[in-house]
């Protein structure tokens, strides 16, 4: 390695004040070159990505504070279902089918609940069904993720279960 230093080293020396002014711009061009590329742009990517992400977010927000009255509005002209009979999934499926749902996939859980994914669907017409579940049938939602896929509507997934779990 010093046998290296040492001939970079004699070279160095060997150039002209001129050439070493002259390769000591053209190292800190290709440095800052380097940091324009390997530092700045990943940055600015990533922010203006959290940028958009934020606008995101905040849409499906106002989209989700905007169906709450209707959501409201549903809850009260649901009439509430005696015992339930049918199964969860029976439940489930029918009511998707009456509120012109596709259920994407339906996944039941050890614990009686049933993780349903929907696929660009209808905002409204999933509150309503959403609605519908708790009002007639008792059925809970346990946990939830919503994405705008597009103006209104939504990808979704759901976490429902029966009303003791």
């Amino acid at each position: 390695m010093s046998a290296i230093g040492t001939s970079l080293g004699a070279w160095w020396t060997g150039l002209t004040l001129r050439e070493q002014i002259m390769l000591g711009l053209a190292a800190g061009l290709v440095i800052i070159l380097l940091g324009m590329v390997l530092i700045v742009r990943p940055l600015t990517a990533a922010h203006e990505r959290a940028r958009d992400d934020y606008a995101a977010s905040m849409r499906l927000y106002r989209s989700v504070e905007a169906h709450a009255e209707t959501v409201q509005r549903l809850a009260a002209e649901q009439p509430v279902s005696a015992a339930p009979t049918q199964s969860l999934r029976a439940v489930v499926g029918s009511l998707a089918l009456q509120h012109d749902l596709a259920l994407a996939r339906m996944v039941p859980g050890e614990d009686g609940r049933l993780t349903v994914n929907l696929d660009n669907a209808d905002t409204t017409a999933v509150l309503a069904w959403l609605v519908a579940l708790e009002q007639r049938h008792g059925i809970q939602l346990g946990a939830s993720t919503l994405d705008r896929e597009a103006d209104g509507f939504v990808s979704a997934s759901f976490v429902l279960s029966r009303g003791g779990r």
